[in-house]
């Protein structure tokens, strides 16, 4: 069983394999104290996170000095994203839950996106590319402290998210290139502010582990919104419902 939310100290895993720039990050806790972000690694650009993610997973415990049973909980970011990507960091954070019964928080990634914005921005809108598809999108807006998703995850075409967004909204992700034309009229975030962070999947899966929004390990999935590429070229070559 997952160990309870006030367990102190605290220490939790994030990790973020959505995107072509994936990583991970450890937070803690001690005392009563705000947690404190100890590492973030960035793994190398490409989706190499089925090679790459465990040895850095391991790499980054050894020199915060932590066992496999210290993790109490594992923040993984759950799409819309990279189909690999996502389904990778999800597989390996149950098979980690199941080994050191640490708690699964999921994290939509397109929410940990939003982190990258400034404070006093609103409303967003986070987009990454669905391909030929066309966007993955969260509209979100400020409510306090918090942001409140007013739209999505949905997959939409960029004219058609366009005619949804209010004015003055801050695009950020890594679908502005191929939205820059239907979007010209909002403010379109610099590349700098497109990627998730590992951090910021950190930092909500920390709130969200303290609300007790985790998931059931044998019932966590990944939000995809489309079939896997894979599936849908076998099915136009070979007609529909032929396995």
């Amino acid at each position: 069983m997952p160990r309870p939310y006030n367990a102190c100290p605290m220490h939790l895993l994030a990790i973020e394999t959505s995107g072509p720039l994936g990583g991970i990050a450890l937070l803690a806790t001690e005392g009563e104290g705000e947690p404190t972000l100890l590492e973030e690694v960035y793994l190398q650009e490409g989706l190499r996170h089925a090679r790459d993610l465990l040895p850095t997973i391991r790499a980054a415990c050894d020199r915060a000095g932590w066992l496999p049973r210290a993790v109490d909980a594992l923040a993984v970011s759950i799409g819309p994203g990279s189909f690999t990507g996502v389904r990778i960091a999800v597989i390996l954070a149950k098979f980690m839950a199941y080994d050191t019964a640490a708690a699964i928080v999921p994290v939509p990634s397109l929410r940990a996106m939003a982190e990258n914005a400034p404070a006093d921005r609103s409303p967003l809108a986070c987009i990454r590319d669905a391909k030929r598809r066309g966007l993955y999108a969260s509209i979100f807006a400020r409510r306090g402290d918090d942001l409140e998703e007013t739209f999505g995850p949905a997959l939409i075409q960029p004219d058609e998210l366009a005619e949804r967004l209010p004015a003055g909204t801050l695009v950020l992700g890594r679908g502005v290139p191929k939205a820059r034309e239907a979007l010209a009229a909002f403010d379109l975030a610099p590349e700098a502010m497109w990627d998730v962070q590992p951090s910021a999947v950190a930092r909500l899966g920390y709130a969200r582990w303290q609300a007790g929004a985790t998931a059931d390990p044998l019932r966590l999935e990944p939000i995809y919104l489309r079939r896997p590429e894979a599936e849908e070229v076998w099915e136009r070559r070979h007609g529909p419902g032929v396995t």
